[in-house]
């Protein structure tokens, strides 16, 4: 009895560890979730700029994550003001699966857009599409959260106007969810 008593101890230990690192390499596993964004605050001589975009998204595959995104900016320049609203999908792809610090990957994002000028006492609004495509890391600082830095291009076009586009630099974050930490939030476990 005292050997099998041993023998369980080891294999409950075994099973222990297994189970730890399933858990360190499921933040990507397919049905898990992410959730997260990024915020910019740009200020300089009478001009300011405020950036917020959150987004989430489900991963559809190992490592293939899809999901929607919403942005909100102010900025003011003088006493011209401009609000833009956006909302769109994203998809993200992480090239490793094992439990690293830093993680590659392929960001791709498109938003339309609703844009509201206030340029002195006239009003004006526009519609409009975002895109953007790049790659980057995933600097996991838990388990469960990375900070994400992301190069690449980014272009907007708004109706009647010509469109721009040029390099961007993202910083954002993530949280991840394993897919029993959001059956339980939602009552399923």
């Amino acid at each position: 009895i005292n050997i099998k008593s041993k023998s369980m101890k080891k294999i409950l230990i075994v099973m222990a560890l297994l189970a730890g690192v399933y858990n360190l390499n499921a933040q990507t596993a397919k049905n898990d979730w992410m959730v997260g964004g990024n915020f910019r605050l740009n200020t300089s001589d009478n001009n300011t700029q405020i950036a917020f975009t959150p987004n989430a998204g489900m991963f559809i595959a190992e490592n293939l994550a899809f999901g929607g995104n919403f942005s909100l900016s102010y900025s003011k320049s003088g006493n011209n003001k401009y609000t833009s609203f956006g909302i769109g999908p994203f998809m993200r792809y992480y090239f490793t699966t094992e439990s690293q610090a830093v993680r590659p990957i392929l960001h791709g994002s498109f938003n339309f857009l609703s844009n509201k000028q206030k340029i002195g006492s006239l009003s004006s609004t526009n519609s409009g599409t975002n895109f953007f495509v790049g790659g980057g890391a995933a600097l996991f600082i838990s388990q469960n959260v990375s900070i994400d830095a992301l190069l690449g291009y980014d272009r907007t076009k708004y109706k009647n106007f010509s469109g721009s586009g040029g390099f961007a630099f993202n910083i954002g974050f993530q949280v991840y969810l394993l897919k029993s930490q959001v059956e339980k939030v939602r009552g399923k476990k």
